[in-house]
């Protein structure tokens, strides 16, 4: 059992978002859009934003007295103000909106806040709620578990341990944490080198495309433009997405993975007739009493395509059964222990190094080619936190003030997320990669490729 000091200590995670805003510049937001056919409900929206600032949002990272040691949590009491936009929303400029209200909000883990909330009426008697955290503070887990438990009126610990008096630290417990970090580390280099000496056995993965076969970019005209990342966001009836998957031995799980990779090689970014690498989130969160910010961690798949319809034909992945049985396999070896990660014995060595060093280290760093994440049947407090059943509920991450420059150097994708509320169900997608979808009409004609999926999947679709 960890010292109460030792327990609210950023862990692996936390600190590689924290290093990612701070060392590359790239901070990493989760932002929620709810959709509701009811007039604005002021009162309802005051008390979520004050039950949000008592719950476990409410922290912010301390850095440490003594290189090596880790940072900490303590609690905040900084709160971003409640926005309520006054001019209504027309109902096609709802993302629009939504990409505002990140560019409006400066979100700080460190000195806080670290979430916002922000509202405004639209122009058909409806409302609009945005909900942003920081992925330091919060990932879809936590961002999740807030807003359910500011809901419900529950009064949460703000941290691990969140008893005043064991929240001192002196030096000395930064002395004592550093001297625990550069042990682990030196456990893990030592684990990283036994492993490296045995002969792995070959994966599916081996051959699969990935981003990092796309060599390191270099800088490039235009590179200095603030990129604000496409975003397509469809509706669906959440039955006809499931009827879709189970016709093709799938599951909405897979059928996830399945579209977005026909996305990605709609792009011309990959290659039909070849396997594309997905990334699959996978949440360890213990229950709603863990009180972790990051709690999440994931496979990788390899997801086969075809070419349907000859040299002009279109991308295909025809075999949901089989991306079924290797995501489960994955899954089955991760909790087995018997899928490495090559990178998980070196995490404490790169949370003792110092920034100018994880610099270096990350500046050819590739983000994922393609990531899937399926949050699945939202809680009926989170899928409506002002009371009435919304028709749309999205949740996306996003990148606010980089580049195009800095985005292309990461080399990412394309990034899903689908969620079920009631009857109906939302699949959001993210381009991360400014040179898919260029020109000022990219983002129609990748809406327009996402509904195209969405039809040969015969599933009907609304696009936001």
């Amino acid at each position: 059992m960890p010292a109460p000091a030792a327990a609210n200590r950023l862990t692996y995670d936390d600190d590689l978002f924290l290093r990612t805003r701070r060392v590359l510049g790239v901070p990493v937001v989760n932002q929620t859009i709810w959709r509701v056919p009811a007039p604005l409900d002021r009162d309802r929206l005051a008390a979520l934003h004050r039950h949000l600032a008592r719950g476990r949002l409410a922290r912010v990272a301390v850095p440490p007295r003594v290189p090596g040691a880790r940072p900490r949590w303590v609690r905040s009491g900084v709160v971003a103000p409640l926005v309520v936009d006054e001019a209504p929303v027309a109902p096609d400029a709802v993302l629009a909106w939504a990409d505002a209200a990140v560019a409006g909000t400066d979100l700080d883990p460190v000195g806080g806040p670290g979430w916002a909330l922000r509202a405004a009426t639209t122009a058909d008697g409806g409302t609009v709620l945005s909900f942003l955290t920081s992925h330091v503070v919060a990932d879809g887990g936590a961002h999740l578990g807030a807003i359910v438990e500011a809901v419900r009126g529950e009064t949460v610990p703000r941290l691990p341990v969140d008893d005043l008096a064991a929240l001192e630290t002196t030096r000395r417990d930064d002395l004592r944490d550093a001297a625990a970090q550069v042990g682990r580390a030196a456990r893990g280099v030592a684990t990283a080198v036994r492993r490296s000496r045995s002969p792995r056995p070959a994966t599916p993965l081996e051959g699969a495309q990935r981003s990092e076969d796309t060599p390191p970019r270099r800088p490039a005209p235009g590179d200095e433009a603030t990129y604000v990342v496409p975003t397509v966001v469809v509706d669906c009836p959440a039955e006809a997405w499931e009827a879709a998957a189970r016709r093709h031995g799938g599951s909405a799980n897979t059928l996830l993975i399945a579209l977005t990779v026909e996305v990605l090689l709609a792009t011309g970014r990959v290659e039909a007739g070849r396997p594309v690498r997905a990334a699959v989130p996978v949440n360890l969160r213990e229950g709603a009493a863990d009180l972790r910010s990051n709690a999440t961690s994931g496979v990788s798949v390899a997801v086969p395509t075809t070419l349907v319809g000859g040299v002009d034909g279109v991308g295909r992945v025809t075999d949901l059964a089989a991306v079924r049985d290797a995501t489960r396999v994955e899954l089955a070896s991760r909790a087995a222990g018997t899928r490495h990660d090559p990178l998980e014995p070196l995490k404490p060595l790169l949370q003792v190094l110092p920034d100018r060093a994880v610099a270096r280290l990350a500046r050819d760093n590739a983000a994922p080619l393609c990531l899937a994440s399926n949050l699945g049947e939202l809680a009926e407090e989170y899928a409506a936190p002002l009371g009435v059943r919304p028709t749309s509920v999205m949740m996306r991450s996003v990148t606010p003030g980089v580049t195009r420059g800095q985005m292309r150097r990461t080399r990412g994708g394309l990034s899903s997320w689908w969620s079920r509320h009631g009857d109906r169900a939302t699949l959001s997608l993210v381009c991360l990669d400014p040179g898919l979808v260029p020109g000022p009409d990219g983002p129609a004609r990748l809406r327009g490729t996402v509904l195209e999926a969405f039809a040969r999947w015969e599933v009907p679709a609304e696009a936001w």
